[in-house]
């Protein structure tokens, strides 16, 4: 491992001495777009592969190479040219109306909970729980059924479930936790 460990060290001293030691000029750090041709886009001619090359570059007296004009990849590549990332749909597109025959009936309406919540108790390791509608007061347990309209389907704190037994529809209540 110490070999390794001494040729890394000279890979790393000898970049580090190309780095200090290259000549940099501010030129090289700042670069500027160049105003287009009052004529538009340079025009490319078929004379030689050095007109192609050079055309929407221009030199300066220096001889610097400056960017004349920038096209689209679309303009460069022509219509009939596909996009390089391409996006694609895994997902088939929805149909845009629905076939006459799949007409759904609405849903039935829940009606609003009749019953609100007072209170519980564990007795003989059965949950009650005391409701009231209106006026009145009721203690309810699991699967007993209230007027023949609503059935208690389970008591598990947090949740009273009870079922509206003319449309089957399942309702909860918050009744706290088992504390």
């Amino acid at each position: 491992m110490k070999r390794q460990h001494i040729v890394m060290a000279v890979l790393f001293v000898s970049c580090a001495l190309v780095l200090v030691f290259t000549g940099h000029s501010q030129d090289d750090a700042i670069v500027e777009a160049t105003p287009r041709p009052p004529g538009g886009p340079a025009a490319t001619s078929a004379a030689g592969s050095s007109a192609q090359a050079d055309a929407g570059r221009a030199r300066d007296a220096n001889g610097v190479v400056s960017i004349a004009s920038v096209h689209a990849r679309a303009d460069r590549l022509g219509a009939g040219a596909h996009a390089l990332f391409n996006t694609r749909m895994l997902v088939p597109p929805l149909p845009s109306a629905a076939p006459p025959q799949a007409d759904m009936p609405p849903l039935p309406n829940t009606p609003p909970m009749p019953f609100t919540y007072i209170g519980k108790q564990l007795a003989a390791g059965r949950w009650e729980v005391y409701l009231a509608r209106g006026d009145d007061t009721l203690i309810v347990r699991d699967q007993m059924v209230i007027d023949g309209t609503y059935r208690v389907d389970s008591i598990a704190p947090p949740n009273l479930t009870l079922v509206y037994l003319p449309l089957k529809l399942v309702q909860t209540l918050d009744i706290g936790n088992a504390d």
